[in-house]
């Protein structure tokens, strides 16, 4: 019995020395710090890898996708062709990711479950595949340097007048890269970037705001006028020239407003202008910039006969003879403007000239749309007339007279606009109430002056008969000249070249 017993606890000491060296194998076999046989990522045998050295392997196997050139095309441009490196968009593989979860594997559960799991690996690889990232952030600079070539910005047709003709330019449309839908693109082919060959940037076309036909509508002439300035000094006559240059051609939009001073600029000798006479405080003086409002004068009546909006617009304080009263357009640096305003729904053009002693200005618009015609009036209603005072001066001869002021006639003037259609006006509305004032003669007599047979009242005041209405309009601006000067019975009273300005 008792050798029963020994028996027994030989054949189970042998059994679990047997179990625990059984224990002791299996725990060193799974107990590896190195990939398992049978893990596969991206075709590499990780086994006998540490984790850190296995990523290493990986990312030594991707090195080779770093200088990997995708072709670049450009929409609608066969002939432009780019190249993008990998590099430029940030490519990454999930290694660290992929890496730690393949390690795993077997190494969880106990020793068996595992030893089980390691031992499968052996027959039935586990296979791992990295995915490719990428970032758009820096592909700006790629798309920069492929914009340089094609981009540009849209530009509007264009208007032209050149020797008399008109020519409008074509305009030309903005092409820009579509950047946001590419940076799209790539990140949709992300997974797939190792293996693309080529890519195409999409373009974006913007229009032109003003398109050819914008100009088509500036095909005549829709107001035209001309004054004579023969007579004028040498001085003046620059003026004229020089303050009508500075609208030849000028293109008005829709809706734009045009400052006769601001266009003209300071009347400055600076700027070109010449000394000529200027009204000052109602007097004829030497001054820069004589003649000017010639300039704007004319241009008012081409504008008026245009029947563009006029936003202002002052008459002179003495009446010039080279339009009709009530006509006249006076500007002055910082106070008197002319105004005008294109509230058609086309651009005008305006252009001037000057011919000999004559400066021109034209008016181009629709005038193949233009149904009606304008008819500028003006009615006289009222002559001041002028007085005469006498001051006795002590101090100075007896019977001596001397003249201290010039005077002259007063006048109040209606002027009015007419639309005309088919020989018919359908409509007049008055546009201007203007007062040119009187000034009075003033002499100085001395104590005991010969006695002179008084004169008439109303010869010495000079009144003047009711003026009748007198058409400026473009068919007879001839007789809008220098003879419409008011013919005053005392010396020097020529005003065919008084002109406000500065």
């Amino acid at each position: 019995m008792k050798n029963g017993i020994k028996i027994l606890l030989i054949i189970l000491t042998v059994l679990g020395a047997a179990s625990l060296g059984g224990y002791y194998y299996l725990d060193s076999y799974v107990a590896k710090e190195t990939f398992y046989e049978g893990i596969i990522i991206d075709e590499i045998q990780m086994s006998g890898l540490t984790l850190e050295d296995g990523i290493q392997k990986l990312k030594e196997s991707k090195e080779i996708y770093e200088t990997k050139e995708i072709t670049l095309t450009v929409e609608g441009y066969p002939d432009a062709i780019y190249s993008m490196n990998l590099s430029d968009v940030d490519l990454e593989f999930n290694y660290d990711e992929v890496a730690m979860e393949a390690f795993g594997v077997g190494r969880s559960g106990n020793v068996i479950q595992r030893f089980q799991t390691i031992k499968d690996l052996q027959t039935n690889p586990k296979k791992y595949t990295l995915s490719p990232t990428i970032k758009t952030t820096n592909i700006d600079s790629v798309l920069d340097v492929i914009a340089e070539d094609i981009e540009i910005e849209p530009v509007d047709a264009q208007f032209s007048f050149q020797s008399g003709q008109f020519e409008i330019i074509k305009p030309v449309e903005g092409k820009y890269l579509d950047k946001d839908s590419f940076k799209k693109s790539l990140e949709m082919v992300a997974g797939e970037i190792l293996t693309v060959d080529s890519l195409e940037i999409s373009v974006i076309t913007q229009e032109p705001k003003i398109q050819e036909e914008y100009y088509e509508k500036i095909n005549g002439v829709i107001g035209e006028f001309s004054t004579s300035f023969a007579g004028s000094s040498v001085g003046r006559s620059h003026n004229v020239r020089l303050s009508a240059e500075s609208f030849k051609g000028m293109l008005i939009m829709p809706g734009q407003e045009v400052s006769y001073n601001k266009t003209t600029g300071p009347r400055q000798e600076r700027y070109g202008y010449k000394e000529a006479p200027v009204i000052e405080n109602g007097t004829l003086i030497p001054g820069i910039g004589g003649g000017v409002c010639q300039t704007s004068t004319t241009l008012y009546n081409a504008l008026l006969l245009a029947d563009i909006k006029i936003i202002e617009r002052s008459p002179h304080s003495i009446a010039p003879g080279y339009v009709p009263r009530g006509t006249d357009a006076a500007v002055a640096t910082g106070y008197l403007d002319l105004v005008f305003r294109n509230d058609f729904d086309y651009p005008v053009m305006i252009d001037s000239k000057v011919e000999g002693t004559r400066v021109y200005f034209y008016i181009y618009g629709d005038m193949d749309n233009r149904d009606y015609s304008i008819n500028i009036s003006t009615s006289h209603v009222a002559t001041i007339p002028y007085k005469v005072h006498e001051n006795i001066d002590d101090t100075i001869q007896p019977g001596t007279r001397e003249l201290l002021q010039e005077g002259r006639n007063g006048y109040k003037v209606n002027a009015f606009k007419s639309i005309v259609k088919n020989g018919v006006t359908v409509s007049t509305k008055q546009i201007s109430h203007d007062y040119y004032r009187e000034r009075d003669y003033i002499y100085k007599v001395g104590p005991k002056s010969v006695l002179i047979p008084e004169v008439p009242v109303q010869e010495v005041q000079n009144s003047e008969p009711e003026v009748p209405k007198i058409d400026v309009s473009t068919e007879n601006n001839d007789s809008v000249t220098d003879e419409n000067t008011e013919n005053v019975s005392v010396p020097n009273d020529s005003l065919s070249d008084l002109e406000a300005t500065e």
